[in-house]
């Protein structure tokens, strides 16, 4: 690679990261996120994120948290080594899409839950009721398009 690359990747990294922040992640995250996505591997170190990013070891440990706990990237551990990574789950949007079912299925519940205390009679309930049914709406969309996702991943892996 020669540096002219490494400049374009920054930059592009940088504007990749900044789509993320406009799509609601916070700064640092995005830009963690961003780093490892343009990394072959996909893994960095703490101390390589933090060298790449010129930022401390603080708001690497941060963003980590955050990218873990929204299921968007791993830690791990080299084996036989004491080295710690971040990595980019295989296959990153469409298990973290798939992985989102519980967390629909909880707003589903509660937006019935609500529509029922209040009424349809009611502006509130209809709201609530109206949710519900995107909620169901959505998550049948999502069940029927991973399962034409993974058609299309096989038929692209068998074509090579």
């Amino acid at each position: 690679m020669t540096r002219g690359d490494e400049g374009a990747i920054a930059d592009f990294r940088e504007r990749f990261a900044q789509v993320m922040v406009e799509s609601g992640m916070p700064r640092m995250a995005a830009r963690v996120y961003s780093a490892l996505l343009v990394t072959d591997s996909g893994k960095l170190s703490a101390a390589e994120l933090a060298r790449r990013l010129g930022v401390g070891a603080p708001a690497i440990s941060g963003a980590v948290k955050y990218l873990v706990q929204v299921r968007l990237v791993e830690r791990g551990r080299e084996p036989g080594t004491r080295h710690d990574f971040c990595r980019v789950h295989e296959h990153t949007w469409s298990r973290y899409i798939s992985q989102s079912d519980p967390v629909l299925v909880r707003v589903q519940a509660s937006a019935d839950e609500g529509a029922t205390i209040l009424g349809l009679d009611s502006p509130a309930g209809q709201r609530l009721d109206e949710t519900r049914r995107f909620f169901a709406f959505m998550r049948e969309e999502i069940k029927e398009s991973m399962a034409k996702w993974q058609r299309l991943q096989a038929a692209e892996r068998e074509t090579g």
